[in-house]
């Protein structure tokens, strides 16, 4: 349900600080158990009579980790209960703790509030607590120049970071439509909470591109693996106008949505079981170390015996483990594909009305664009939004393709991607046949054609494929005008058909690629 991860510095002079943390962690538990022994905080191993408390610890070539699970009833749902489990591991001069929060019900009824147990707050608090070299906090972070700009710029490029990162967009005196310092607390250790004022927020959308900024009193949220030429979907953005003047159980909403989002991506990162090994893991490879070391030592057939059932036992709870997550996966993932569905089945059902609209217009004798067309490259992007959205799309490598662009009629530029968005998409769409679409664009002086082979596309590396909803897709399709060398004089326009979606999606434009002529 939720994991986290970090590493605290032991100093010279700060010794006891293993001890410290494991501390503060048996000081929780005992707030919610009740009485422990007095010694538990050096045992090794432990289980209590109910169940409700387990202690490992496994020796590794460089230190040890020591591991405790715990759980508890949901007070409020019957039938339902949380574990927690937390591991130290003492590695030279680090602490790494792992963490890991799971719900357990008869009834896969896995909604609750997504905060964060007080222990993992407690350890971001009160220790330096880090994580790929940033150190995580329960307090937003304020972004109000351009250097903190340039590191929140940094940590959303971080390749390591698994973390999401809220941005919250403010006024100039950090006043913002939603709770920023409430999300930064119920995420600690979890997320990154930033507040980032306007100045702050345009030096951001310099670096990142106005689409993947998030300005004017917005919330974005950045996942991780963060790529400039990501779709600004993959990075959700909450506009203004959804969050400003509705009732406050709407802005909560909101803010659940964000923090249910930030505990999914902590399940997913790469190399979770690694990072975060869960106690059955960790009691398996302790039970199988001690197996192994009654080997080596000659001891009796009953300790031998006894190990072998501690080690088979151990395999047991990490397969049931194993079943049990991988059934609140299943869950999981049915849910978000049934949400997926029906904003897909919304998303078809507004498309086939507009352009039932547009149809209408367009018999009517009515101009289906709307306002004037761009006059310099920097215009062209929002124009196609403005007026192809659910037709076509400009890649982020489009985008910054257009920021260099030297061809030097964009009211080429803009007449053709008008006829990809509207004539090809016909043709595309059975609509319309490919010799009149042949004939338009004849008259215009334009020419269409496949880019090139996709086999002799992959001596070029990646020039010719573009990253789309997580694959990587082959840019087939090629329109030109000019056969010029000079980019002053010469259109090229690579984009390819998205059927599913029945989308254009150019992915470079306005000057040629990479060829052999080339």
């Amino acid at each position: 349900m939720m994991t986290s991860s970090g590493s605290i510095s032991i100093n010279a002079d700060q010794e006891e600080q293993p001890l410290a943390v494991k501390s503060s962690v048996i000081a929780y538990i005992s707030q919610k158990l009740g009485h422990l022994p007095s010694d538990i905080v050096s045992i090794d191993q432990y289980e209590s009579l109910d169940g409700s408390l387990s202690i490992e610890t496994l020796q590794i070539e460089f230190g040890s980790i020591w591991t405790i699970r715990f759980s508890e009833p949901d007070d409020q749902t019957p039938g339902r209960s949380w574990s927690v489990e937390i591991s130290v591991g003492e590695l030279n001069n680090e602490i790494l703790v792992g963490f890991r929060l799971n719900c357990f019900s008869r009834n896969y009824d896995f909604d609750f509030d997504n905060s964060v147990p007080r222990i993992l707050r407690s350890l971001v608090n009160m220790f330096s607590y880090s994580d790929y070299g940033y150190k995580l906090s329960q307090n937003a972070i304020t972004i109000q120049s351009n250097s903190d700009s340039e590191f929140l710029y940094d940590l959303i490029n971080n390749t390591k970071r698994w973390r999401n990162i809220v941005a919250v967009s403010c006024d100039e005196n950090f006043d913002s439509l939603v709770d920023y310092n409430g999300l930064a607390y119920k995420l600690s250790g979890v997320a990154h909470v930033v507040a980032i004022n306007p100045s702050a927020s345009f030096h951001l959308s310099s670096l990142l591109g106005k689409e993947l900024s998030v300005f004017d009193r917005g919330v974005r949220t950045y996942r991780p693996s963060f790529s400039e030429e990501d779709q600004p979907t993959r990075h959700p953005l909450i506009l203004r106008r959804q969050i400003d003047k509705v009732p406050v159980i709407t802005r909560r909403k909101f803010e659940e949505a964000i923090r249910r989002d930030c505990f999914r991506m902590s399940i997913e990162r790469d190399g979770l079981a690694r990072v975060v090994p869960s106690f059955v893991d960790i009691r398996l490879a302790a039970s199988k170390a001690r197996l192994t070391a009654l080997g080596h030592h000659n001891s009796s057939n009953d300790d031998l015996v006894r190990a072998e059932i501690e080690a088979r036992k151990a395999a047991e709870s990490q397969s049931e483990a194993a079943m049990s997550m991988a059934l609140q996966e299943e869950e999981l993932r049915k849910e978000i594909e049934s949400e997926r569905d029906n904003y897909r089945a919304q998303l078809y059902a507004i498309r086939d009305r507009v352009e039932a609209l547009e149809h209408r217009l367009s018999v009517a004798g009515e101009q289906l664009e709307t306002g004037t067309r761009p006059a310099s490259y920097d215009e062209i992007s929002p124009w196609v939004e403005q007026n192809f959205s659910g037709k076509l799309v400009l890649h982020p490598r489009a985008k910054k393709a257009l920021k260099n662009a030297a061809y030097e009629d964009i009211g080429v530029v803009c007449e053709t991607l008008s006829l990809l968005a509207n004539e090809y998409r016909k043709v595309c769409l059975g609509e319309m046949r490919k010799e009149e679409f042949d004939s338009v664009i004849s008259n215009k002086h334009l020419d269409m054609s496949g880019s090139i082979s996709e086999e002799r596309a992959k001596e070029f590396n990646e020039e010719y494929f573009i990253n789309w909803r997580g694959n990587k897709s082959f840019l087939h399709g090629h329109i030109q005008k000019g056969n010029s060398r000079d980019e002053r004089y010469c259109l090229r326009v690579y984009f390819l058909w998205e059927p599913e979606d029945s989308l254009i999606v150019v992915g470079w434009l306005p000057s040629h690629l990479t060829n052999r002529l080339t």
